[in-house]
């Protein structure tokens, strides 16, 4: 048996309560390999009998598909913590093993066989200021009627899509908690901030698609929650994109949330703007401290419709 069990992740940085998981690694059942890319996402290979999420879990790595590979081997990938490394993790029979392992990862992941479904940026592509506020995006995104998009647009409307209807909440959850970690002000705003969403149409949507993604990455920023800082009290219309229409009059607000506090405020898509305007103003006259937008996508307005 061969390992190289090495994490470059300084001890001073983990909870205490997990520093434990450092030194168990090696007791740990079963082979693996996992390769860490630069860009925070990690792929791996492991025998069915690896606790490979709970390897995972030890240092805060999300894991965003686990299949089987053959009836001895699973294979899967996942995103790693706000530290971009490229390196090895494993404990596998021999060289020849090892060997074998990493090209079944690269072939898998590295080249163009495999077309991933979602995208996995870890960085805000871009920031805009609007009615004054200063707000980051991940994505460019481009609305699915538009036509001849590119495969990375695509991956996007995908992940959108999917977080509209309430899934992958802990995927996105991830992916926001790694671009807002390297946000140049967060460490001074995150011992004062709140995280509120801006509400989606009916109260449905708006638990199905918030609820637990505002749970997980407050969790995980070490933020208040703020979801129950806004209360549906009747269904409207989806008014995203439309304009001069009072889109908070469905809303019920609890200042206790947020008073003096500095707000994160998240959506899943930004237009025009205006829904984030509307909340911004309300909040602050509330009494928030300062408000920062967040969101997954900008919309990007093309001849391609």
């Amino acid at each position: 048996m061969i390992e190289d069990l090495h994490i470059s992740v300084p001890l001073s940085e983990v909870p205490e309560a997990q520093v434990g998981n450092y030194f168990i690694l090696s007791e740990m059942p079963g082979e693996f390999l996992i390769i860490q890319k630069p860009d925070n996402t990690f792929y791996f290979l492991c025998s069915r009998e690896c606790d490979i999420v709970r390897i995972c879990e030890s240092f805060d790595w999300y894991i965003v598909s686990k299949d089987a590979f053959n009836d001895r081997l699973c294979i899967g990938i996942g995103l790693a913590d706000k530290e971009s490394i490229d390196g090895e993790v494993y404990r596998v029979q021999d060289e020849a093993t090892l060997s074998l392992w990493r090209d079944i990862l690269r072939f898998t992941f590295d080249s163009d066989f495999v077309r991933q479904f979602f995208p996995y940026n870890t960085r805000f592509k871009g920031k805009m200021r609007i009615d004054g506020a200063l707000c980051f995006y991940i994505h460019d995104y481009y609305p699915t009627r538009c036509k001849g998009i590119a495969v990375e647009d695509r991956k996007t409307s995908n992940l959108v899509f999917r977080f509209k209807e309430g899934q992958q909440a802990a995927l996105v959850a991830k992916i926001f908690s790694l671009c807002i970690a390297r946000m140049p002000f967060y460490k001074e705003k995150a011992a004062n901030a709140v995280l509120i969403p801006i509400p989606a149409a009916t109260r449905e949507r708006n638990a199905a698609r918030f609820a637990r993604f505002c749970s997980l990455l407050s969790r995980c920023l070490k933020i208040v929650d703020g979801f129950r800082a806004t209360w549906i009290r009747e269904d409207r219309e989806q008014m995203k994109g439309t304009h001069g229409l009072d889109k908070l009059s469905n809303l019920i607000f609890h200042p206790v949330y947020f008073q003096g506090r500095d707000v994160f405020l998240v959506d899943d898509i930004v237009s025009t703007g205006e829904n984030f305007t509307q909340m911004k103003r309300r909040l602050m006259q509330l009494g928030a401290n300062s408000v920062t937008g967040l969101f997954l996508g900008r919309t990007v307005k093309t001849g391609k419709e």
